[in-house]
This record gives structure tokens, C-alpha cells and sequence, in this order.
């Protein structure tokens, strides 16, 4: 009987985890992005982390890293997703939606992988201002939900900049 309430409990909230549905009233623009596909002279590297509540540190290791342009359409969704226009954190559970987001936008970012540190690296970035983000996610024993989450910033490039961001 208790694994059978488990089972529907873990499906409901499983149900939960697929994400919510966000509004954008920007429009992607695929000129405003158009420079993440240009190249520059940046170095864009650093580390995604996120600390557990006992004090262990768990990296992105093996999850990828976006680097997205920091275009109108982005700006609000980030702002939307993590509750300020300069990135943030999310937990597992405040997750989005892939719903309503134009196929172009994923077009225009990068993706680098993290390494097992939780490091990653982007050479040859174009100036300017974009999001990077990627997730953190772990499970503990005797437990059937992850944990962890989404991290993302702001950051802006300059050309020849070798720039190093934290995100946790």
C-alpha cells in the first residue's frame, strides 16, 4: 500500500518537474544575435557550482554550458527563468519549458561541455553581452528526486578579454 502512495506521489511530482510555461513578449531577433556566429579574439572560460546543503561541492561536470547573446528575447526570458535580469540560480523544480521558444534562438548560442572539475571553455567569442548558463544536478541515496539546479549570469566581452566566471 505505502509503495503504491509512493509511486503516485513520485509521478505527481515528477508531473512537476517538466516545467513551467513562460510568456515572452519580446520577439527574437535573429540580427541582434548575429554576432555570437562572427567570432572574436575573446577567451570565455569558467566554472559552474553549485553547494550542497551538508557543504559538499558538485559541479556541472558532464552537463553542457550555453553561451547565449544577450538579446531583448533573452534578456526577458533569463529575467523571467532566474528573477533578475543578471542571471541567478534555480533549483530543480523551478525549471521552464521549451514551449513558444522560437527553434532560432537555440540556433544563436554556443555550447562547451564541462569537464569533471565543473570547468568549460569558449575560444574565438565576438564582443558583447551574453548569458551564460548551465545545470548542476545530483542525487542523494535512498532518494528518487534530483537535486541541484540551473545557474546562469550576465557577463559582457571585450574583444582580446580573457574572461573567468563563477556561476553558482
Amino acid at each position: 500500500m505505502f509503495k503504491g502512495i509512493k509511486l503516485s506521489c513520485l509521478a505527481l511530482i515528477l508531473g512537476a518537474c517538466v516545467g513551467r510555461d513562460l510568456e515572452i513578449t519580446a520577439k527574437f531577433d535573429p540580427r541582434e544575435a548575429a554576432f555570437v556566429k562572427q567570432g572574436g579574439s575573446a577567451h570565455l572560460s569558467g566554472q559552474a557550482f553549485m553547494r550542497q546543503n551538508g557543504g559538499g561541492v558538485v559541479t556541472c561536470a558532464g552537463e553542457e554550458v550555453n553561451l547565449f547573446p544577450a538579446t531583448r528575447y533573452a534578456t526577458e526570458r533569463f529575467a523571467k527563468i532566474y528573477g533578475d535580469v543578471s542571471g541567478g540560480r534555480i533549483n530543480v523544480f523551478q525549471g521552464v519549458t521549451q514551449k513558444g521558444v522560437p527553434p532560432e534562438y537555440l540556433q544563436y548560442r554556443r555550447i562547451a561541455m564541462c569537464d569533471a572539475e565543473g570547468d568549460f571553455e569558449f575560444n574565438g567569442v565576438a564582443a558583447g553581452t551574453y548569458y551564460v548558463q548551465s545545470r548542476v544536478l545530483w542525487t542523494v541515496p535512498n532518494s528518487y528526486f534530483p537535486e541541484g539546479g540551473s545557474v546562469a549570469k550576465r557577463v559582457t566581452v571585450r574583444p582580446g578579454q580573457k574572461l573567468r566566471v563563477l556561476l553558482n
